[in-house]
């Protein structure tokens, strides 16, 4: 039977290391009408969960859509009553790899361990379910679903652990290694390289309307310079399909790029043409810095290839599983934080994590101040707020510094600065994450 992609929306789970089975003493859940997920995700974003149809009885192979397979046992579906199930079913199915990912599902990545609190570091985490007509199905007993999930994180070992929905509470089920896949991808692929290239970070490549400036016809533009340093923020505002530009001015005042946010806040930015001719020779003249990001980036993706691996286990229930190590700050450092964000906005609205890029960790934090606030300063870190309308604030590592090496337990307030950016998918913290580390 051919199985068919429905569509696309986010799902989560969460796992470890290769090929194990995984026992379970309980039968398969009741609908619980008043329960409460502790699974919170942020709101208006791009989903990423995929919906397959299957046979209940003969299910073939799924080819999940970021590598990797999932199969069911045959007759392997019960309803709610127990009921075998027959005819085609549907398997919602999540996974999540990227910070980015981990922070839009508002999955839970603490770990207690005899009372004490951890933090999880992911290596590929996966949430998944099924239904027939809208109503739930369930894993009949003594069958089991194989998931071989393809992982980013190439940590040869992690534990594998399921999450309680409803409390956000993480069992630790078993440890295992994975296994490389045999994908590799292009090193030759200069695609990151070209955008390293871009050494100028006050040219504005967009096009604008000059039928109205007689002395702009004839010249090959190819983009745009402001006269006056870029902050992030007008990047990222700048860089946004929301965005609105025009050119606009007089002989007195002099060309001006006249922006307006998806907020409706108009920014103007007195700015100059970027010609071609200009173009060339600045090319020539970093064509041996290029070749050199060129060589590195094919370097990166080179390990990154080799990197990567297949995490299988069997599970008894569908459910959100991760693999996971436990991690522990090697020098943690305690701040009286509080948090200013530069915005009139609620703090209590404020979904605010703490991100340690090089550990793949992600922590979420207490948005109107923490007397528990940790961070590992030998560490790169950055803090991401998500405000009301999904508006993205943030403190760079930069931002660290004047906090790293003082006493443990010292007051510091962070100062967020404003983005522009507003929210749409995964995809959007991991490129801004770029900047902020």
């Amino acid at each position: 039977m051919k199985i068919s992609l429905l569509l696309l929306i986010p799902a989560s789970v969460l796992l470890s290391c290769g090929s194990q089975e995984v026992t379970s003493s309980g039968s398969n859940p009741e609908v619980n009408e008043d329960f409460v997920s502790s699974i919170q995700p942020i709101q208006n974003v791009d989903n990423a969960q995929v919906v397959y149809r299957i046979d209940a009885q003969n299910p073939e192979e799924i080819q999940l859509k970021r590598g990797g397979t999932l199969v069911f046992d045959e007759d392997a579906f019960v309803d709610s009553d127990g009921n075998p199930v027959t005819g085609e079913v549907e398997i919602q199915w999540e996974e999540f790899h990227s910070l980015g990912d981990i922070m839009l599902s508002g999955i839970p990545m603490k770990y207690d361990s005899a009372g004490v609190a951890h933090n999880l570091e992911s290596g590929g985490m996966f949430t998944f379910s099924g239904s027939q007509n809208g109503n739930d199905i369930h894993i009949a007993k003594g069958k089991k679903a194989e998931v071989n999930l393809a992982s980013i994180q190439d940590t040869p070992c992690y534990n594998f652990y399921e999450m309680d929905k409803e409390s956000g509470d993480w069992k630790y089920e078993t440890t295992a290694t994975g296994d490389p896949t045999e994908e590799v991808e292009d090193p030759k692929d200069q695609s990151v390289a070209k955008e390293k290239g871009k050494t100028d970070p006050n040219l504005i490549d967009v096009t604008l309307d000059t039928r109205k400036f007689q002395h702009l016809q004839g010249m090959e533009i190819v983009a745009w310079r402001s006269k006056k340093n870029l902050t992030r923020f007008d990047r990222n505002m700048l860089k946004s399909s929301t965005t609105k530009v025009r050119l606009i001015g007089t002989a007195n005042t002099g060309l001006i790029l006249e922006a307006k946010a998806h907020d409706e806040e108009i920014y103007k930015y007195p700015v100059e043409p970027y010609l071609m001719d200009e173009a060339i020779a600045d090319t020539k003249a970093n064509r041996v810095k290029l070749d050199k990001e060129i060589e590195e980036v094919a370097e990166y993706m080179t390990e990154v290839a080799a990197g990567r691996v297949i995490r299988s286990i069997s599970v008894p229930n569908f459910g959100t599983y991760n693999w996971d190590c436990i991690h522990q700050f090697d020098e943690p450092q305690r701040v009286f934080a509080s948090f200013d964000y530069q915005s009139n906005v609620n703090p209590e609205l404020v979904s605010l994590f703490l991100l340690a890029p090089d550990r793949n960790i992600i922590i979420k934090c207490n948005s109107q101040g923490d007397n528990g606030f940790f961070f590992d300063p030998s560490e790169r870190n950055c803090l991401i707020g998500i405000l009301p309308n999904n508006r993205v604030v943030s403190v760079s590592n930069s931002g660290f510094d004047a906090v790293r090496g003082n006493e443990s337990g010292q007051a510091f307030t962070f100062k967020f600065e404003q983005t522009g950016i507003k929210l749409h998918s995964s995809e959007d913290i991991m490129n801004h994450l770029n900047d902020l580390i």
